[in-house]
């Protein structure tokens, strides 16, 4: 193997069970990697803020050079990986629609366009981290817990983990990608009722 490639560490935040597509996309993602070594880290909790912090957790004791976070409710292309990789940014991802109606697209934007964004990405504010790689150097910039969740004291509404993730982010100075190519070909797996018609 080519000692020059990266070291991956795949961390899948979920509670005792995975959805059947999302371990289909993974097999395929992984079958895809070709050379790269990655390894897989499943970090089981019902808060998704002390799931994440111990897939970091994980990877930093591994040694890994990036960190992907896959949602087990998502569904991806086999070439995620290779396709995040390749920006060499330091924080890269796809963002995907809400599970339920209307279905915005999560994220934030930057409301200016960053005039040197390279090709296909587009400079995020905040970013859902259910298909977001990481360099594991970014840890090192921030104080644990990287991951917490937060409250906004206007509106009294609780702040995602992931949200807040990327606030610190960009307040240490470090920016956040999508994949805007990328985006359109995720999923994001739902619920949904069927009852027989009346």
């Amino acid at each position: 193997m080519d000692a020059q490639l990266p070291r991956v560490g795949i961390a899948i935040p979920s509670g005792d069970m995975v959805h059947a597509d999302f371990a289909l996309s993974l097999a395929g993602l992984c079958h895809a990697s070709g050379s790269l070594r990655v390894d897989i880290f499943s970090n089981k909790s019902s808060i998704v803020a002390e799931a994440r912090n111990a897939g970091v957790a994980m990877a930093q004791q591994a040694g890994v050079d990036y960190m992907l976070f896959l949602d087990s409710d998502m569904v991806f292309p086999q070439s995620t990986l290779l396709r995040l990789l390749i920006h060499q940014q330091d924080v890269v991802g796809a963002t995907y629609v809400k599970r339920v109606p209307p279905h915005p697209i999560l994220g934030t934007p930057l409301e200016q366009a960053a005039p040197d964004a390279p090709p296909n990405l587009v400079e995020m504010a905040r970013i859902p981290t259910g298909c977001l790689l990481i360099r594991m150097s970014v840890f090192e910039r921030l104080s644990k817990p990287y991951f917490r969740f937060g409250l906004n004291e206007e509106t009294g509404d609780i702040l995602g983990e992931d949200y807040i993730f990327c606030d610190r982010v960009r307040q240490a100075g470090m920016r956040i990608w999508c994949d805007w190519s990328l985006t359109r070909e995720l999923g994001h797996i739902g619920q949904q009722i069927c009852r027989v018609p009346a």
